[in-house]
């Protein structure tokens, strides 16, 4: 899966974006031989159906996440607390605006994880707000008093103005006014000084997410099928847990997944983290995930050394099995214009 990267759909000039990524030999096979279908509910409702736990649809992705930590969510907390996964941003200032740009996601190590809760509860616990850590780099956010309103999980906001995320439906307000208050705490926080310090972005907003779906406690059990995850996402480390495992790093090469013992093997490659983690541009960084992951995945399917792969990108999956290579007839797809 991919998460963080959305073409735009039906507008002019759509085509020719999608087809400048040009250096995706893989994705362009994938998007030739594979069995395409629309995900109308996202890649996470898709997992859960393919992992066997479509029991856990429907349910606050809030509580799926919060399913990492040791004590329930909302333990000790007001009746009419609302729990969000809320995910770290840096805005970037243009003349006129700001923008989310890929990079602008930040998963925070421990230690900052660590550092920044505790400053939140000196500003805002007397509100009774909390924020509490989550193993993949994000948080659970607790806002007491705040109803539960449908925000945009920002990896679908990437490349765009923060407007998107800005909530405006009925009863949004107290919302909106906390996040300006955490804007205006966080640029005065001395972990962004220290990150600045070392080259890294400092933290602009924490954006809350996930809130919207079933309030309930998921129960963990084993699936009807044994997928091992890889990749730093909150909800799917929750998922994780749930199944009885532990979602991995993502790993430098295809090759150590494939080593694992599993019956199957789901990553989540972020497009943002390889920004993040080599610089350069968004089409240098699909380049490099192709070479990973996409291509080795083909050539293990030649080979026999896997059965299926299932590709997930815009909201597009495309199937393959080793039969599916042998659709010569079908014409090669431009960069990820297969995926548009």
């Amino acid at each position: 899966m991919i998460p963080d990267l959305y073409l735009p759909r039906g507008l002019r000039g759509a085509p020719l974006q999608a087809a400048a990524f040009a250096q995706v030999p893989g994705l362009e096979q994938v998007a030739r031989f594979g069995t395409r279908a629309q995900l109308q509910g996202g890649w996470r409702n898709w997992l859960l159906g393919f992992t066997g736990r479509s029991d856990l649809a429907g349910i606050a992705p809030a509580c799926i996440a919060a399913a990492a930590l040791a004590a329930r969510p909302g333990t000790g907390r007001p009746q009419d607390s609302t729990a969000w996964i809320a995910t770290a941003l840096h805005l970037q200032a243009g003349i006129a605006t700001v923008h989310l740009e890929h990079g602008g996601l930040l998963r925070l190590p421990p230690t900052e994880q660590a550092e920044l809760a505790a400053k939140f509860t000196d500003t805002f616990g007397v509100s009774g707000c909390a924020l509490t850590p989550l193993p993949a780099g994000e948080f659970l956010l607790e806002t007491p008093g705040i109803i539960p309103i449908a925000t945009a999980e920002p990896e679908r906001c990437v490349g765009g103005a923060p407007d998107q995320l800005v909530p405006v439906a009925a009863g949004a307000a107290p919302l909106r006014r906390l996040l300006s208050e955490i804007e205006m705490w966080l640029h005065a926080q001395p972990l962004n000084e220290k990150r600045r310090g070392r080259g890294a972005p400092p933290l602009s907003a924490l954006w809350p997410w996930g809130a919207i779906g079933r309030i309930v406690r998921p129960e963990p059990r084993a699936s009807s099928r044994a997928a091992l995850a890889f990749g730093r996402d909150a909800w799917l480390e929750g998922l994780s847990r749930l199944q009885g495992n532990e979602c991995l790093e993502l790993p430098e090469r295809l090759e150590v997944a494939l080593g694992a013992a599993a019956q199957a093997s789901v990553l989540v490659a972020e497009v943002g983290g390889e920004v993040q983690m080599n610089r350069g541009g968004v089409a240098e960084a699909m380049s490099r995930l192709d070479a990973r992951y996409v291509a080795p995945a083909l050539q293990a399917l030649r080979s026999g050394a896997l059965d299926e792969i299932s590709v997930i990108l815009n909201d597009a999956h495309l199937q393959l099995q080793r039969a599916s290579l042998r659709r010569f007839w079908r014409r090669a797809a431009s960069g990820l214009t297969g995926f548009a």
